[in-house]
């Protein structure tokens, strides 16, 4: 079952779904795909209406602790209450970080009620960051999703 995060001007999204359960080095993991697409990088002006894709990222083997997926389920139900900013790191700590934080940055014009999403997938030689605002229906619908993707068995 895919799962989705869209901004909330429409304009960008983060999916993904769960390929499987599994455990590495004894820990349940769940193992996902995820893509970002935006148009972050608009290169016309002539019409503004015009949505063109300009980004699609894609990574088709993030490993993310089952633990960690759970508190970030938590953590996405607890800001539908209190708007509470969070960060979580789900991934195994290994080699790679896999980073989801939802808050409102300095640096955009975000506040409590429409936070800034960010994914931060890294490595030792590499680092992809995507930032967009959400607002609580994007991340009602990403946490339904999500929720959904693992109620399926695998």
């Amino acid at each position: 079952m895919t799962f989705r995060l869209p901004s909330n001007a429409g304009y960008n999204t983060l999916e993904g779904d769960v390929r499987k359960a599994m455990s590495l080095d004894g820990e349940p993991c769940l193992l996902m795909r995820l893509r970002s697409t935006g148009t972050h990088f608009r290169r016309d002006t002539h019409d503004f209406n015009e949505v063109v894709e300009d980004f699609d990222l894609r990574l088709p083997q993030v490993v993310v602790l089952r633990t960690h997926f759970d508190a970030l389920l938590r953590a996405l139900r607890q800001w539908q209450v209190t708007q509470e900013a969070f960060s979580l790191d789900l991934d195994t700590g290994l080699d790679v970080t896999c980073t989801v934080e939802v808050r409102a940055r300095s640096d955009a014009a975000s506040d409590r009620w429409k936070p800034d999403f960010t994914l931060v997938y890294a490595g030792a030689k590499a680092r992809i960051e995507v930032t967009f605002g959400v607002d609580a229906s994007c991340l009602l619908e990403w946490t339904e999703g999500l929720e959904q993707s693992v109620a399926v068995p695998h």
